[in-house]
């Protein structure tokens, strides 16, 4: 039974791939190689033993990240742009950002932000029924180590009169 099962995995794994014919000039490395600019952002910087080659990376620096809108009324609507500069040596990659709740809405940029440049993530806080302290994180995921960050905005919501 288990020289069955073994010939049947053989099989499968022998048969199962099969040989794409090269049908342009492209050598098998060319084949395999990132398309259309993108080759500089898949570069991986862990090495084989564990290290990280910091030579090429994006580094995400944020202005500031913590916005404190003061005191404002129930339904009032809150937006703030948080900036941030690419401190490093490789094009940054903001691949998503998403909020604690559902009342707070982040937009980002959705093109690589390349070395020295900057950019900014607005935030819109909707304040509709809500009420009291309020304290809302939005956590960023990028290309960076790690991979992601966090930008908060925070206040204090009161009943409309």
């Amino acid at each position: 039974m288990k020289t069955i099962i073994l010939l049947s995995v053989l099989m499968a794994v022998s048969f199962g791939c099969k040989q794409v014919p090269n049908t342009d000039s492209e050598t098998h490395e060319e084949a395999f190689e990132p398309k259309g600019g993108m080759a500089d952002l898949v570069h991986n910087p862990v090495r084989s033993d564990g290290t990280i080659d910091s030579s090429y990376l994006p580094i995400l620096t944020w202005k500031e990240i913590v916005y404190d809108f003061g005191t404002i009324l129930e339904g009032d609507i809150v937006s703030k742009e948080f900036e941030f500069t690419n401190t490093g040596t490789a094009p940054l990659l903001i691949v998503n950002a998403s909020s604690t709740c559902g009342c707070t809405i982040p937009e980002w940029p959705k093109e690589p932000i390349q070395p020295g440049s900057t950019g900014a993530i607005k935030v819109k806080f909707n304040a509709l029924d809500k009420m009291g302290a309020q304290h809302k994180v939005v956590t960023i995921f990028a290309n960076t180590i790690p991979n992601t960050s966090t930008i908060t905005i925070q206040g204090n919501v009161d009943l409309k009169n």
